[in-house]
């Protein structure tokens, strides 16, 4: 259906879009293509890289932390980080001892593009931590426990009156540990997220696209050993939380 309707000195076509009416459910997936195109060719005209060599890297970048998470398993070796809970409290001889890489895939224009490498790990100390709380600070105690997403048991020692006197807090010695790089196509920009890596903390940076090559990989492998910090000056310092949780 066209129509031609005149406005003042101009004529104005109307052109149905999306082929009709009887296409239901198909407008809106048009509508975001022709939206994806136009941005990915805008950004391409720019300083960022286009979509296709970024994702091309990144999955590189998987494969090569696949096959180093798969030795580290095998060889469990021994972490040179600090583990600190604060008031003396630190985790003994913390050791590499289970890791996994997972993905996260969209779509660009259709064609399917990584946009998440996610690596988890798993840091034993050598044994638990037994921790004595007054009862104005268990709350405290607790939520710190729960962001850095440490385990453990609680046990309450009461008067002879039944008032609390202390809990006492077996912590599990198994620190959760999280590396996480989020690609935005738009901007070339991957965000790296450090969760209980170098420290009980959660760190994040800012990095180039460009910048993820094998280099950059091997300088955070020695990071989470403990063996060089020189990946924490990769990149722009984009926040640190004393929570690990998010």
């Amino acid at each position: 259906m066209r129509e031609r309707i005149h406005a003042g000195a101009r004529l104005i076509r109307l052109e149905p879009i999306g082929g009709g009416m009887n296409k239901r459910g198909s407008l809106l997936d048009e509508l975001r293509v022709q939206y994806e195109a136009m941005r990915e060719s805008t950004h391409e005209q720019g300083n960022v890289e286009s979509f296709q060599t970024i994702d091309a890297r990144v999955r590189k970048a998987f494969r090569w932390l696949e096959r180093a998470i798969t030795y580290l398993n095998g060889l469990k070796p021994a972490i040179d980080h600090r583990f600190d809970l604060g008031y003396g409290f630190v985790f003994d001889s913390p050791q590499f001892v289970r890791g996994s890489v997972g993905q996260h895939e969209r779509r660009i224009v259709g064609f399917p593009v990584l946009e998440e490498i996610n690596v988890y790990y798993e840091i034993s100390a050598s044994k638990p931590l037994s921790i004595e709380v007054p009862p104005g600070w268990v709350s405290f105690a607790e939520k710190t426990l729960d962001a850095f997403g440490l385990e453990y048991i609680r046990r309450r020692e009461e008067e002879p009156d039944g008032t609390l006197r202390k809990c006492i807090f077996s912590v599990s010695p198994v620190i959760p540990a999280r590396v996480s790089f989020r690609v935005a196509y738009q901007t070339g920009l991957v965000t790296v997220v450090l969760v209980n890596v170098d420290r009980l903390e959660r760190v994040t940076l800012e990095l180039p696209s460009a910048a993820i090559e094998e280099p950059v990989l091997e300088d955070l492998v020695r990071l989470m050993l403990g063996q060089d910090s020189a990946f924490l000056q990769r990149g722009r310092f984009a926040g640190l939380r004393g929570g690990a949780s998010g």
